[in-house]
């Protein structure tokens, strides 16, 4: 097992495609972060498109940032998400870091993000860690009801959080699934077990959450750092009623998917749950006078999961990342 205390070299990424202000947004936070203790830091842009759209953005930032990290661009014509973080991986392996980060390019970090996110590193055996995201606040330009959208997003957000804080340490993260948009890696992950983003799900979604599954059928240690914060950008487009529906559908559809093809009896119990889910999505409507601020979300998610379940034995496919959303 590698020596935890001794310097450390990082490489924090992203992946992003066509949302430049967005990007800039986050390379300025990368700036501004806390840069931990015996650690070389470079950050780096991975664009996943046909054209390299953002490189004048990148560059607009410097090859170093003002806290001293280096910023590097490379393009992945590649379509599709699992294409961009193995491209990463491959960078982070080439460049010789121990640890890979990831998180999206609708975020900006909190200044201790990183410090906090390599101290739990360094005090647990985990070989991949995850972290709370937290929604960024209002711009003033929404309207009435995607304020109330974004304050059911934020408290969904936080639920989680506070859901993970009782249930996951930074050995273990009591069930709480790791995703891109807070990770913390070993590069050894890919190196030496074997484990890379699915390329089969190229548009699909979920290939971080079946990375996380399968780091834990591996025997490999996960863990939870629970004070490293990433704050997302909501654009108005995704604060609709009907954009949340279609994630939910999305994601329970890939979700379900998955389990069909490695614990088909578990997907079963799953489809067998649809009434119970039904009977919330009513309880959700009649409660929604008096808790707008959370049920209003999860009407939309519910009747998305009961779509994106239902619809599979009629063929229905997720396509969730093949319209950018943001800017």
């Amino acid at each position: 097992m590698k020596d935890r205390s001794a310097p450390l070299k990082i490489t924090v990424s992203t992946l992003t495609r066509q949302r430049p202000e967005m990007l800039a947004a986050l390379i300025q936070s990368w700036g501004e972060m806390k840069l931990p203790p015996d650690c070389t830091v470079r950050c780096l842009v991975v664009e996943n498109d046909s054209a390299a759209l953002s490189d004048d953005t990148v560059r607009a930032a410097g090859d170093v940032l003002p806290n001293a990290a280096a910023l590097d661009y490379v393009l992945e014509t590649e379509l599709g998400i699992p294409f961009g973080r193995n491209r990463a991986a491959r960078e982070a392996l080439q460049n010789g870091s121990d640890l890979l980060c990831f998180v999206d390019d609708d975020e900006v970090v909190a200044p201790g993000w990183l410090e906090q996110l390599v101290a739990g590193y360094r005090a647990s055996s985990a070989v991949l860690l995850g972290a709370p995201l937290r929604a960024a606040g209002p711009t003033g330009q929404e309207t009435a009801l995607q304020r109330l959208m974004l304050r059911n997003i934020s408290n969904r957000y936080l639920d989680k959080e506070n859901a993970a804080a009782k249930k996951a340490t930074l050995n273990d993260t009591g069930g709480v699934t790791i995703v891109t948009n807070n990770w913390l890696g070993e590069t050894r992950l890919f190196s030496e077990t074997g484990l890379w983003f699915d390329e089969t799900m190229r548009m699909t979604g979920g290939t971080d959450a079946k990375f996380y599954a399968e780091t834990v059928a591996a025997g490999l240690p996960v863990g939870w750092v629970p004070d490293a914060f990433v704050y997302e950008t909501i654009p108005p487009e995704r604060l609709s009623f009907w954009y949340q529906a279609a994630r939910g559908r999305d994601q329970s559809n890939t979700h379900m998917r998955r389990k069909l093809d490695q614990k088909p009896k578990r997907a079963v119990l799953g489809f067998l749950s649809a009434p119970l889910r039904l009977v919330a999505l009513l309880g959700a409507i009649l409660l929604l006078p008096f808790q707008p601020d959370r049920r209003f979300i999860q009407i939309a998610r519910t009747a998305g999961w009961l779509v994106g379940v239902l619809g599979i034995p009629f063929g229905y496919k997720s396509a969730l990342y093949k319209k950018v959303s943001g800017h």
